[in-house]
């Protein structure tokens, strides 16, 4: 029996799924397995982590194509958590040699990732500008003041390096043969190869100005001197202002820096591809890490509609899963087909304050059977798998993989990586 089959690898701190999908070719007759990797990245692993948390999906990757080309590869968005994993594994592990041995056919990146995006939506631009301006205050600030860079502020500054991720990003740029910019009104036709599959971006929106919004920069107390010198300036009250109440207003306000490091931290993650995949009935959605107002955005365009299993965006934090009527279109309290559903989480605890969330987690499990890689540093990946099953309604299976340190103990046993017995 046909099965599809998505395996969720386990990068801690980031995203990294690979989508089998037997693929019926109605003209040949024929049937072809087609393999659509998403993403990954690890948002503290860098050009260190390549051996360890991106060679073993690469690895498997490869193990699963064997020699055939990778079909798609999909770019959420432009996070290092999402884009760094396959730039610097080419570079340490592979030498350059890592498209030859992918041989991928088409990507598809998030529309503002084109190169010439920024010449055609100067809205879009001047918004950017903005951000990227505000960034560079930011670190300035939290390498003079480092004690105020506490808990997530590290993480958000790394994750949010425009200089790293566009290094990236242009690698990513030149890995297929053909490259393709998607949002919700782009033409899909011709940019990947899948033939019985149906594929359907629901964002994001080609104008990402659409998920800026408005902010409010906190006053640093940042001065530039000539030659590029930086310093902190530390004001003095004014005449007749009580000093104790001047420097805790200070205080306060710099507090709000927080929420700058949010506000660009939220609109990338905004212009996320969000995209649904349909087989043989089963309706499935990969969401990125689109927060709520791309969310509304969809809602706003009537592209939502109930799925069978949701990739949780955003890690599973709480400004990733939508609730109300949003959620209710996408997981309604009823299925409409009486399927069975699921939802994973791709994420690793500890990094970001609030991951998991846990009423979050209880509305998903409200609605479907929720997966993650949380807790599960041994296992490589988790697989779900997706039977053809014509009109009866099978649930969806669920297996992890072996842990690493016990995948050779079991392969000299007779089992096989996925830790089944072997068939002779």
């Amino acid at each position: 029996m046909d099965a599809l089959r998505v395996r969720t690898y386990n990068v801690r701190f980031g995203d990294a799924l690979l989508v089998s999908v037997p693929d019926h070719d109605a003209d040949t007759g024929l049937t072809t397995t087609r393999h659509l990797l998403i993403d990954v990245g690890n948002v503290q692993a860098g050009e260190g982590g390549a051996d360890t948390v991106f060679q073993p999906v690469l690895e498997d990757v490869l193990a699963e194509l064997d020699g055939a080309p990778l079909d798609l590869y999909v770019m959420t968005h432009e996070h290092l958590d999402h884009v760094q994993g396959l730039f610097y594994a080419d570079g340490r592990l592979y030498e350059g040699g890592l498209r030859e041995k992918l041989k991928l056919r088409h990507a598809w990146l998030t529309a503002s990732a084109a190169p010439d995006y920024y010449e055609r939506h100067p809205e879009a631009e001047k918004q950017l500008v903005a951000r990227r301006a505000l960034y560079e205050d930011l670190r300035e600030y939290f390498r003079l003041k480092p004690e105020a860079a506490r808990k997530v502020v590290p993480s958000f500054l790394l994750n949010n390096d425009h200089r790293k991720t566009g290094a990236c990003v242009e690698y990513l740029r030149g890995l297929a043969e053909q490259t393709h910019y998607v949002h919700r009104d782009a033409p899909l036709e011709g940019t990947h190869p899948f033939k019985e599959a149906r594929l359907e971006v629901w964002a994001p929106e080609e104008d990402t100005s659409e998920y800026y919004g408005r902010f409010f920069p906190v006053a640093l107390g940042l001065e530039r001197k000539p030659g590029g010198e930086v310093s902190l300036h530390e004001p003095a009250p004014p005449a007749g202002v009580d000093a104790s109440a001047f420097y805790n207003l200070l205080s306060w306000r710099r507090r709000a820096v927080g929420d700058d490091l949010l506000a660009i931290d939220k609109a990338a993650n905004n212009t996320s591809i969000v995209f649904s995949l349909e087989w043989r009935g089963w309706r499935l959605l990969f969401a990125g890490d689109a927060e709520l107002r791309s969310w509304k955005t969809m809602k706003k365009h009537g592209v939502l509609k109930p799925v069978h299993f949701l990739k949780v965006s955003h890690h599973g934090s709480h400004n990733g899963t939508p609730d109300g009527d949003i959620f209710d279109a996408i997981l309604p309290v009823r299925p409409p087909d009486g399927r069975q559903r699921c939802a994973v989480i791709s994420a690793y605890g500890g990094t970001y304050s609030g991951i998991p969330h846990d009423p979050t987690d209880e509305r998903l499990r409200s609605r479907c059977s929720l997966s993650t890689t949380l807790g599960s540093r041994s296992a490589p990946y988790m697989d779900l798998t997706f039977e053809d099953v014509g009109r009866t309604r099978a649930p969806p299976r669920i297996r992890r993989a072996v842990p690493v340190r016990a995948h050779a103990a079991r392969q000299a046993r007779g089992h096989t990586r996925g830790g089944g017995k072997r068939r002779a």
